[in-house]
């Protein structure tokens, strides 16, 4: 990958993605591809580029955010046709908001806090130090508006469309259950329309071979959007309605997928992108060329994953799969200390050798246990306890991470 295509997609080729987790009719398959999915996340932040074209990423590792958008859409339709909500104001209820609320927006309102306090302190509350160091030049200040972390960490991107799916996907369910084909095609037809609007009004990121930061933060902006990623969360909802591959309302997907596997090779193997001029006609990696391969493996999934929880191993699985959303934020912050100590996030950066794999495991042994702790405190009744539990949590979190970030840059 040239360093013209990689600045140009910058922070958003990460994968970050999450997660949205309604109870209700229980697939053990669901929580086991969302607990696979977020190691593949971990993963992604920690090995360079050039790495993970090697390895050829995008047809195993790059599928976990379009899966987390797939099963988004999914889990979304499967909560509202369990309580039956059919009108507007059923749909959005004030039970709807206090539950994603308390699910998403507390949680992360807690890491912003957090974090941004450590990135003050770390950078003896020089807030300009901190603004260079996490977010510049790649996201600018009006991308603290939309949920961009002022002590930024890889991950951070997926936060504003998991939040503004707060918003959308209730209106999105209300037309799957009236013209289900027509929201289905519409949803495909937004994104397109949102990939026209980056390519005819923001254009190339390098006019006269100089990068333009200020179209980097809007470009950030568009695809820190849920519209971006519609077809994906719009696959999801309809296959809530019915996830049999073989059935005839999914036969489309038998024509989809091979156009969008071939698609992922080329552009994979042999470094295919659609550009007019210098300019690429579709952004990033996550979109509806792409979508319709990781839909198909959900499928599957669904098919051939066991739907119960029948023993230590798989319930463990399962409460880990719970626990994605947490997790992500942990590793955010993580992964956001990492960078402010060594300058990337990338310690995998030529060939996997022991040290590597080491690293690997030590984050993955970090980021799984305590994003899974915070997600059990979260789900007590008592707030006092919440709220102890959690201070105990990030600073235990801290002082750890700490003690790893100077074992490292000590050997």
């Amino acid at each position: 990958m040239t360093n013209k295509k990689r600045n140009s997609e910058l922070a958003f080729n990460d994968a970050d993605r999450v997660i949205l987790d309604e109870n209700g009719d229980y697939y053990f398959q669901i929580d086991a591809l969302k607990a696979v999915m977020i190691f593949l996340v971990i993963f992604d932040h920690i090995v360079y580029w050039d790495i993970k074209n090697l390895i050829g990423a995008a047809l195993w590792e790059r599928i976990s955010i379009p899966i987390f958008l797939v099963i988004m859409g999914f889990n979304m339709g499967k909560s509202f046709k369990r309580r039956g909500a059919d009108t507007l104001k059923q749909l959005y209820s004030k039970e709807y908001f206090k539950k994603k609320v308390v699910r998403y927006i507390v949680p992360f309102l807690i890491l912003h806090g957090v974090s941004t306090l450590f990135g003050l302190i770390w950078y003896k509350f020089d807030v300009s130090a901190m603004y260079q160091q996490q977010l510049g030049p790649s996201n600018g200040i009006m991308n603290l508006f939309i949920g961009i972390l002022p002590f930024w960490g890889p991950g951070n991107w997926f936060i504003p469309v998991i939040l503004q799916s707060i918003l959308l996907v209730p209106l999105l369910y209300k037309g799957f259950t009236k013209k289900p084909v027509l929201t289905l095609i519409l949803c495909f037809i937004v994104e397109i329309v949102m990939q026209l609007t980056v390519f005819f009004f923001i254009g190339d990121l390098f006019p006269g071979g100089v990068i333009s930061w200020p179209k980097v933060h809007i470009l950030n902006m568009f695809m820190t959007s849920t519209f971006f990623y519609l077809s994906a969360i719009g696959l999801g909802m309809w296959f809530s309605l019915d996830h049999d591959l073989q059935s005839n309302r999914n036969l489309f997907m038998w024509f989809l997928f091979p156009i969008s596997l071939s698609y992922i090779i080329a552009y994979q193997f042999f470094g295919f992108q659609y550009m007019i001029g210098d300019v690429p006609l579709i952004r990033g990696d996550y979109h509806l060329l792409v979508f319709p391969y990781s839909a198909f493996l959900f499928l599957l999934a669904l098919r051939y994953l066991p739907k119960k929880a029948n023993n230590r191993f798989s319930r463990a699985i399962s409460y880990i799969g719970k626990s994605t959303y947490h997790i992500l934020l942990i590793q955010i912050f993580g992964y956001g200390m990492i960078y402010a100590v060594f300058g990337t996030h990338y310690s995998i950066v030529s060939k996997f050798v022991p040290i590597d794999i080491l690293n690997l495991i030590v984050v993955w042994v970090m980021f799984i246990p305590f994003g899974v702790w915070w997600y059990k405190i979260d789900r007590g009744k008592v707030l006092w306890r919440r709220v102890v539990f959690t201070v105990i949590m990030f600073m235990s979190f801290i002082l750890v991470s700490v003690l790893f970030l100077w074992i490292g840059s000590v050997t």
